[in-house]
C-alpha cells in the first residue's frame, strides 16, 4: 500500500491552492513509480536461479547421463577409508586414488592400507570390488525400469532446498533397495542417495543399509561420502566411511600443511 504524506498545516491551508496540492502530491509520487518500474526490471537478474517442480527435477535428474560423458572421465580423487568390525574389535584404514578411466569404469590405485587384514579383505575388498563392476552398477543403476518414484517432501540440505522422492524397487533383485533419492531443487543435481537391499548379497549377512552424499566438480555429480553398514551372522556389524576428494585439492592441503606459513620451495629463509 502506498500512503501519501500531508502537507504541513493540511490540505486546506491557507494560501495553497488546489493545482499546487496535486502538484506536489505527483512530485512525491514519481521517484516511488520510477524505482518501483526499475526494480521489476532487475530483479528476474537478481535471483540466484529459478526453483524447478518436484516432477521436473526427477526428469531432469533421470535424463542426465551421469558420470558417462567424456568430461566426466579421469578425474582422480583421494580416497580415504576407514572400516571395523566392533564386536572383533578390528579396525583398519585405506588410502589411494579412484579414477573414473572412461565412462562407467571405476578403478582404484595407489592403494595403502593399515589395520586388520580381515577388515581389509572381507568389508573393504568387497565395496571397491562392487565399485569396480561397471555392468553389475547399470542392471541395480536408479532409473524408472528399477524404480518406483514417488515424491515425499522438501527438506533441507546443508543450505539448498531438496527435494526428496521415495525409491522403491520394481523387483526383489540383488543390489536394488529401497530407500530416498535427494535432488536439489534448481539444478536437480543428486544430494543424497540412501537405502537397505532388498535381497541380501550372502547368507553371512544380514542387511545391508549404504548413505552416499554427493559434490559437483567440474560439472560432473560425484562421490563425496560413502557410508556402508552391515549387520552380518558370525561378525556382527561391519561399518565402513569413504570419504573422496578431488586429488587436485588434498595436493593443495598437503602443501599447506607442509608450508604453514605460506612459503613456497625455495622461499624459506635461512636462520
Amino acid at each position: 500500500m502506498l500512503v501519501l504524506a500531508r502537507p504541513a498545516g493540511g490540505y486546506g491551508s491557507p494560501g495553497v491552492s488546489g493545482d499546487e496540492r496535486h502538484g506536489r502530491i505527483e512530485v512525491r509520487l514519481w521517484p516511488t513509480i520510477l524505482m518501483t518500474v526499475a526494480l521489476a526490471l532487475i530483479a528476474p537478474t537478481l535471483c540466484p536461479g529459478q526453483t524447478l517442480k518436484p516432477r521436473e527435477a526427477l526428469d531432469r535428474y533421470l535424463a542426465a547421463p551421469r558420470n558417462e560423458e567424456p568430461a566426466c572421465s579421469n578425474a582422480d580423487f583421494a580416497v580415504q577409508i576407514d572400516a571395523s568390525l566392533p564386536a572383533l574389535k578390528k579396525h583398519g584404514s585405506m588410502t589411494g586414488f579412484r579414477r573414473i578411466t572412461r565412462p562407467g569404469h571405476i578403478v582404484y590405485r595407489g592403494l595403502r592400507f593399515t589395520g586388520d587384514n580381515v577388515v581389509k579383505n572381507q568389508v573393504i575388498a568387497r565395496v571397491l570390488a562392487r565399485d569396480s563392476n561397471p555392468t553389475q552398477s547399470r542392471d541395480i543403476a536408479v532409473t524408472p525400469q528399477n524404480y518406483l518414484f514417488t515424491f515425499d517432501k522438501i527438506s533441507d540440505y546443508n543450505g539448498l532446498g531438496a527435494y526428496v522422492f521415495l525409491l522403491r524397487p520394481r523387483r526383489k533383485r540383488g543390489g536394488l533397495f529401497r530407500g530416498e533419492l535427494w535432488l536439489d531443487a534448481e539444478t536437480a543435481a543428486p544430494l543424497r542417495l540412501w537405502g537397505d537391499l532388498v535381497k541380501s548379497p550372502s547368507i553371512f549377512i544380514r542387511s545391508a543399509r549404504f548413505v552416499q552424499d554427493y559434490q559437483r566438480v567440474h560439472g560432473c555429480s560425484e562421490p563425496l561420502r560413502l557410508l556402508v553398514t552391515t549387520r552380518t551372522r558370525i561378525a556382527g556389524t561391519a561399518e565402513m566411511t569413504m570419504w573422496l576428494r578431488p586429488a587436485s585439492e588434498e595436493a593443495e592441503a598437503q602443501g599447506r600443511e607442509e608450508h604453514p606459513s605460506g612459503l613456497q620451495h625455495g622461499d624459506e629463509t635461512k636462520q
